[in-house]
């Protein structure tokens, strides 16, 4: 018996680290890559589980930190565990937000002012208290999905870019391939890993995957000298800063669970908000704006993962926390698509199949 051919449509990070796992364990693997702006090239690659809606998908976050350092004993990847600084609340939220994650067992600490000056001198405001959450990261998302594209094709995966998927071919009930303006794409499986345009696609099927419409900014500013050791979630919004200096914002205030379908203000006018924040933040940088960068976030209808078989031969994957669940993502999906359904795939999976829309 051959290889199984697989077709993965998207390269962001759920589809690179999908063709990475499908490639290393022996499929013969083709992406197939649009060449459209990915979300994953605007994302903030916060890795974290302090932000979650219900214990169980806590628990999904947990494991896709977990699945980060498995990868690391296998892959050079750009992630650094730099840890959370987080005070986007006060008062009593801050402390409902504590307890809640106590109670799950997350690694967390409250710190008064003077133990956050210590870690993080440059700040120019410093809350009188914070909680730092020892297990978080930050990945480096253009980076991290070339790393996963180049390990695949080490294994003998192609990296076919600037082909845009149309529709699929059907045989007998099952979906063996993937119609494109140069031709059609034979495989015995096919998956959709699209991002935004992962509704669309299915939907030339007539498979429900509704999704939110979600957009984001994220802005960056000139290089700095290096100031800031955590990724922080503040009240002003989130920061990290990225290896060449750069200061990154979303401009959005808690972009994490941001549910807004617009901007709310002219891309300009919020970037100038954003940055008058950062240099509260940090008054000494002299900070100036570099990029803004627009994106639309792959959210399914009820902000829950989409990631299972849609059809015969079919598989799909959309979800936002992306850069969190991405090397876990890239597990699971390997695994059903090579194996089947089992009973650790569906631990994970199981509340989260697509079927639940249709």
């Amino acid at each position: 018996m051959g290889k199984l051919r697989v077709i993965v449509i998207g390269a962001g990070i759920v589809g690179a680290a999908s063709a990475f796992e499908l490639a290393s364990q022996g499929a013969d693997v083709l992406v197939l890559d649009a060449g459209l702006p990915r979300a994953t090239d605007a994302s903030f690659g916060w890795i974290n589980a302090s932000y979650f809606e219900n214990p169980e998908y806590h628990a999904l976050r947990i494991e896709g930190i977990a699945a980060y350092h498995r990868l690391q004993k296998r892959l050079e990847v750009p992630v650094r565990w730099s840890a959370g600084l987080c005070w986007e609340h006060s008062d009593e939220a801050f402390s409902a937000q504590f307890e809640a994650l106590k109670a799950q067992g997350y690694p967390c600490e409250i710190l008064d002012q003077t133990a956050i000056a210590a870690l993080e001198p440059a700040l120019g405001l410093v809350p009188e208290r914070a909680i730092r959450f020892a297990a978080e990261g930050v990945a480096e998302p253009t980076l991290i999905v070339r790393r996963f594209l180049d390990a695949a094709s080490m294994h003998g995966a192609k990296i076919a870019r600037g082909f845009h998927v149309q529709g699929f071919e059907e045989r007998a009930g099952c979906i063996c391939g993937v119609q494109t303006e140069q031709g059609v794409f034979t495989a015995d499986q096919v998956i959709v890993a699209a991002g935004t345009g992962t509704q669309a696609l299915l939907k030339t099927l007539g498979i429900a995957l509704p999704m939110l419409d979600r957009p984001a900014l994220v802005l960056t500013s000139k290089s700095v000298e290096w100031r800031l050791n955590h990724v922080l979630a503040t009240d002003f919004g989130e920061v990290r800063q990225l290896p060449n200096g750069a200061l990154m914002t979303p401009a959005a205030i808690g972009h994490q669970g941001d549910q807004k379908t617009d901007l709310g203000a002219h891309p300009e006018a919020a970037a100038q908000r954003s940055m008058s924040r950062l240099r509260a933040l940090f008054p000494d940088a002299g900070l100036e704006l570099a990029t803004m960068q627009m994106a639309y976030r792959p959210v399914p209808k009820d902000g829950f993962p989409a990631v299972g078989e849609v059809a015969p031969g079919l598989y799909a994957a959309s979800m936002h926390s992306g850069i969190t669940l991405g090397a876990l993502m890239g597990e699971l999906i390997g695994q059903e698509v090579l194996h089947g359904i089992s009973n650790e795939t569906g631990r994970w999976l199981a509340p989260y199949r697509p079927s639940r829309f249709n």
